[in-house]
Order: structure tokens, then C-alpha cells, then sequence
């Protein structure tokens, strides 16, 4: 475990963006929870007030990008390094919010299987049929495999290649253009922030 350990605190070294405790400092409730929907109507309204999203549909999509990016980069991260996912066993990883803004909590890393095992299969798969009562599945997919392209980005080489491999999951093939990368879904954060556009949004920018 002390290893596993060590190799998580070093893909959270290389992704300053988001906030993970790992070993004594992690707490949390299980990420299972953001399945039930009490739980994710109160971060839905938090993060929507603190990005001004008069829309739910649009809170929901930021959230679940945000989450899926935090996921990607322990997976794939700790894949470009031990050859293996990180277990993200949702009764076992934990989470926190501040203002709708995840922490994810990682008391006991272990390693597990691929990062799409991991990420699209026990974590996403649940929590995309969960909140498809406030937003289109293809659109929480399309956040996905855009997630999992940028995690690629943000750590290296190594972990591209994974993040490449893990596209071809049947979830995610096909929801990003060839070549260009850019998505075939809308993430919606143009809703909230007017004229804030993704690098790989699918629409065209207005001058």
C-alpha cells in the first residue's frame, strides 16, 4: 500500500488543478453517494450558483466533467507509472465539495484494473444512468472522453497513449473527430459564461 501510496501522491504532484487527499489526510463520503439523487441535486445547485447556470442541465455537465477529470488523471496517472489503473472502487474512493468544487479521497490506494475498467465501467457507467434524469447520457460521454484526452494532455507522453487505448472503450469511441479531437457533443459551459468556449468545443466561436 505504502507504494501505491507514494505513486498517487506523485500523479497528484503533476495535477495542481484539482485537490486530492490521499493515506491519513483522506476522508470523505464514498463516491457511491453521488448516485443518489438528494446528494447530487445539492452539489448541482451549489456548483450552479457559483458559475451562474440558471439551466441544471449545465451545472450537471460541468460537474460531471469536472469529476471525470479528477478520475481520469488517478487512472491513467498511476497506469503510465505501475502499468496498472488505480482502484476507484466508488464504496471505497471518497469525495467532498466545497461550493460544488470535488475533492476526491483516496484513504487506501490500491492498484486495479484498466483505466477504463476503472473510470467508464465502475465509476461513470452508474453515475451516467443516475443523473440522465437532467441531461442527455451522450453529452455526460462526450464530457468524458473529452476529460480523458486532456488528462492525457496534462500528464505526458506515457499517459496519452493510455488515454488514446482508453478511447476505444465502447462509451467513449467515436465522441471525439478524428484528427481534430474536437467533440461531436456540447459540454454547455457557454450557457453559463457567455462566449467561454472549450479548446475542443464543437461549436463555432462567434466574433
Amino acid at each position: 500500500m505504502g507504494d501505491t501510496e507514494a505513486v498517487v501522491r506523485r500523479v497528484r504532484d503533476r495535477t495542481p488543478f484539482y485537490v486530492v487527499r490521499v493515506g491519513a489526510e483522506a476522508a470523505g463520503r464514498p463516491t457511491a453517494d453521488l448516485r443518489d439523487p438528494d446528494v447530487a441535486v445539492a452539489l448541482i445547485g451549489e456548483l450552479g450558483r457559483r458559475i451562474g447556470a440558471a439551466e441544471t442541465r449545465v451545472a450537471v455537465s460541468t460537474l460531471f466533467l469536472g469529476y471525470a477529470s479528477r478520475l481520469w488523471c488517478l487512472a491513467i496517472g498511476t497506469a503510465a507509472l505501475t502499468g496498472r489503473g488505480l482502484d476507484l472502487d466508488p464504496g471505497a474512493l471518497g469525495w467532498s465539495s466545497s461550493r460544488g468544487t470535488l475533492t476526491l479521497h483516496c484513504r487506501t490506494p490500491r492498484l486495479g484494473a484498466t483505466p477504463a475498467d476503472e473510470v467508464a465501467d465502475r465509476q461513470l457507467t452508474p453515475l451516467v444512468r443516475a443523473w440522465s434524469r437532467w441531461i442527455a447520457p451522450g453529452a455526460l460521454w462526450g464530457n468524458a472522453a473529452s476529460a480523458l484526452r486532456g488528462a492525457g494532455t496534462v500528464l505526458g507522453p506515457a499517459a496519452m497513449s493510455l488515454a488514446e487505448e482508453a478511447l476505444t472503450h465502447p462509451q467513449l469511441a467515436g465522441r471525439l473527430e478524428p484528427g481534430t479531437y474536437r467533440r461531436r457533443s456540447c459540454c454547455l459551459f457557454y450557457r453559463a459564461r457567455p462566449g467561454a468556449y472549450c479548446g475542443d468545443c464543437p461549436l463555432p466561436r462567434r466574433t
